[in-house]
């Protein structure tokens, strides 16, 4: 890990499997639709991939192209490898890297592809940099990322919001997807183009299903010592953890995340 880089939080043994439940819920396919209008691209690069889900999903999608997925961990690109072995996507590779120091060479990608990562980044915008090194002239960088994380609810109760912010923005950066487009215009990207929408698995109208509310337990459960220590103790962190869960199964609340997208190309070589 680099020192541009936040603990990954909500890592576990399973957080490859939360994942995979977790890109079932999001409408991965729905995202394809932001890359309309694009040339269709012959290499692809899935930065900070996890389980491999989007890879994957990108590998099927263009058969033609060389699809990679780079993560940290290696029992994330182990579990990577797996799931793309038993769908039979041969032209899809996975490699361990840092979104801070990519192991490819300048103009390497035509399409560099990066979500719920630069939240827990230090310094995004030299990620941001670092995905335009890799892409060729003439093509895009993609990133997704949540804007409003956790920390738009109504109603609010005061006591919960103001737990809220202090323990997602001692986890993540809650509000990484707004300061994108800044990133990349500073990173020298053009033709910038920007879709927001809520995001399917943390918006939640009304009492939260169960696939969710489990989906949020299990976040917790993996960040428990970060909750502890920002929180003070174990008993503030399991009282805040309840209190969360006892408003989310509450009937008349109303939970919001932004999912937001930018795309922007490379016009020149680096």
């Amino acid at each position: 890990m680099s020192d541009q880089s936040r603990p990954y939080a909500i890592h576990s043994d399973s957080e490859c499997d939360r994942l995979e439940r977790q890109a079932a819920l999001a409408d991965l396919k729905g995202h394809l639709t932001f890359f309309a209008g694009l040339a269709p691209p012959s290499s692809i690069l899935d930065a900070g991939c996890g389980s491999g889900s989007m890879a994957r999903l990108l590998a099927a999608k263009h058969p033609g192209a060389r699809v990679v997925g780079i993560d940290l961990s290696r029992d994330y690109l182990a579990y990577a490898r797996t799931r793309a072995q038993s769908e039979q996507l041969g032209n899809l590779s996975f490699e361990q890297g840092d979104v801070f120091q990519l192991p490819f060479p300048d103009a390497s990608f035509d399409l560099v592809w990066s979500k719920y990562v630069l939240q827990w980044t230090k310094d995004p915008a030299l990620a941001v940099a670092e995905f335009r090194r890799v892409t060729k002239p003439g093509g895009s960088v993609v990133c997704c990322n949540f804007d409003g994380f956790a920390v738009t609810h109504w109603p609010e109760d005061p006591g919960l919001q103001s737990d809220l912010e202090r323990v997602i923005s001692g986890l993540a950066d809650p509000f990484a997807g707004r300061k994108m487009v800044a990133f990349f215009l500073q990173a020298g990207l053009k033709d910038i183009a920007v879709h927001f929408e809520p995001d399917r698995v943390f918006t939640v109208v009304g009492q939260i299903d169960q696939e969710r509310r489990s989906n949020w337990v299990e976040q917790f459960t993996a960040a428990r010592p970060h909750i502890v220590r920002i929180m003070g103790g174990e008993h503030e962190a399991d009282a805040f953890v309840a209190a969360f869960l006892h408003f989310s199964d509450r009937p008349d609340t109303s939970s919001y995340t932004t999912l937001y997208f930018v795309r922007g190309t490379v016009t020149t070589s680096t």
